[in-house]
Protein backbone atom coordinates (compact mmCIF):
# COMPACT_ATOMS: atom_id res chain seq x y z
CA UNK A 1 0.00 0.00 0.00
CA UNK A 2 2.93 2.38 1.12
CA UNK A 3 4.59 1.80 -2.19
CA UNK A 4 1.32 2.59 -4.20
CA UNK A 5 1.12 5.85 -2.56
CA UNK A 6 4.65 7.02 -3.35
CA UNK A 7 3.99 5.63 -6.94
CA UNK A 8 1.05 7.94 -7.21
CA UNK A 9 2.77 11.06 -5.67
CA UNK A 10 5.52 10.56 -8.16
CA UNK A 11 2.92 10.38 -11.00
CA UNK A 12 0.99 13.64 -9.61
CA UNK A 13 4.75 15.21 -9.21
CA UNK A 14 5.45 14.09 -12.78
CA UNK A 15 2.34 15.07 -14.07
CA UNK A 16 2.41 18.71 -12.52
CA UNK A 17 6.10 19.48 -13.74
CA UNK A 18 5.14 18.61 -16.97
CA UNK A 19 2.47 21.08 -16.65
CA UNK A 20 4.60 23.27 -15.49
CA UNK A 21 6.76 22.82 -18.44
CA UNK A 22 4.62 23.42 -20.84
CA UNK A 23 2.86 26.48 -19.21
CA UNK A 24 6.82 27.86 -19.39
CA UNK A 25 6.78 27.23 -23.30
CA UNK A 26 3.74 28.44 -23.91
CA UNK A 27 4.82 31.61 -21.83
CA UNK A 28 7.52 32.26 -23.80
CA UNK A 29 5.54 31.53 -27.13
CA UNK A 30 2.74 34.58 -25.78
CA UNK A 31 6.19 36.63 -25.51
CA UNK A 32 7.60 36.04 -28.87
CA UNK A 33 4.23 37.35 -30.37
CA UNK A 34 3.46 40.17 -27.84
CA UNK A 35 7.31 41.16 -29.43
CA UNK A 36 6.75 40.63 -32.54
CA UNK A 37 3.46 42.82 -32.17
CA UNK A 38 5.47 45.41 -30.18
CA UNK A 39 7.54 45.82 -33.42
CA UNK A 40 5.25 45.63 -36.11
CA UNK A 41 3.35 48.45 -34.13
CA UNK A 42 6.50 50.73 -33.76
CA UNK A 43 7.35 50.39 -37.69
CA UNK A 44 3.67 51.09 -38.84
CA UNK A 45 3.65 54.15 -36.52
CA UNK A 46 6.95 54.75 -38.45
CA UNK A 47 5.64 54.58 -41.82
CA UNK A 48 2.52 56.27 -40.93
CA UNK A 49 3.38 58.82 -38.95
CA UNK A 50 3.85 61.25 -41.58
CA UNK A 51 0.91 60.38 -43.48
CA UNK A 52 -1.71 62.97 -42.71
CA UNK A 53 0.71 65.70 -43.62
CA UNK A 54 1.57 64.32 -47.20
CA UNK A 55 -1.63 63.33 -47.41
CA UNK A 56 -2.86 66.73 -46.96
CA UNK A 57 0.11 68.07 -48.98
CA UNK A 58 -0.72 66.12 -51.76
CA UNK A 59 -4.37 67.34 -51.70
CA UNK A 60 -3.92 71.12 -51.93
CA UNK A 61 -1.49 70.37 -54.59
CA UNK A 62 -4.54 68.93 -56.62
CA UNK A 63 -6.41 71.71 -56.09
CA UNK A 64 -3.52 73.96 -57.01
CA UNK A 65 -3.32 72.00 -60.63
CA UNK A 66 -7.32 71.55 -60.69
CA UNK A 67 -7.45 75.64 -60.45
CA UNK A 68 -4.54 75.96 -62.33
CA UNK A 69 -6.12 73.32 -65.28
CA UNK A 70 -9.30 75.61 -65.07
CA UNK A 71 -7.50 78.89 -65.72
CA UNK A 72 -5.91 77.81 -68.86
CA UNK A 73 -8.85 75.42 -70.26
CA UNK A 74 -10.06 78.95 -72.42
CA UNK A 75 -7.17 79.12 -73.40
CA UNK A 76 -6.32 76.33 -74.26
CA UNK A 77 -9.60 76.43 -76.23
CA UNK A 78 -8.86 79.69 -77.89
CA UNK A 79 -5.53 77.35 -79.42
CA UNK A 80 -7.24 74.85 -80.31
CA UNK A 81 -9.69 76.95 -82.58
CA UNK A 82 -6.96 78.92 -83.77
CA UNK A 83 -4.86 76.28 -85.11
CA UNK A 84 -8.36 74.65 -86.58
CA UNK A 85 -9.02 77.50 -88.61
CA UNK A 86 -5.40 77.36 -89.33
CA UNK A 87 -5.49 73.82 -90.74
CA UNK A 88 -8.55 75.35 -92.58
CA UNK A 89 -6.94 77.74 -94.34
CA UNK A 90 -3.78 75.74 -95.39
CA UNK A 91 -6.00 72.57 -96.56
CA UNK A 92 -7.59 75.51 -98.93
CA UNK A 93 -4.43 76.74 -99.71
CA UNK A 94 -2.42 73.98 -100.65
CA UNK A 95 -5.86 71.79 -102.18
CA UNK A 96 -5.03 71.20 -105.69
CA UNK A 97 -8.39 70.72 -106.64
CA UNK A 98 -9.98 73.60 -105.17
CA UNK A 99 -7.08 75.94 -106.49
CA UNK A 100 -7.67 75.17 -110.22
CA UNK A 101 -11.48 75.57 -109.36
CA UNK A 102 -10.84 79.08 -107.80
CA UNK A 103 -8.36 79.96 -111.23
CA UNK A 104 -11.28 78.60 -113.70
CA UNK A 105 -13.96 80.66 -111.59
CA UNK A 106 -11.70 83.82 -111.39
CA UNK A 107 -10.72 83.57 -115.36
CA UNK A 108 -14.09 83.01 -116.00
CA UNK A 109 -15.20 86.27 -113.92
CA UNK A 110 -12.22 87.72 -116.48
CA UNK A 111 -13.33 87.29 -118.92
CA UNK A 112 -17.09 88.09 -119.03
Amino acid sequence: MLISVIVLNLLIALYGFHLAWQMWNLRRTFSQAADALILAERNTHNLLGGAPQGIERRELSVRQFHQNYRQLEPKLQQARQALALIGMGRSLIFNPRLTQRLRKSATKRMNR
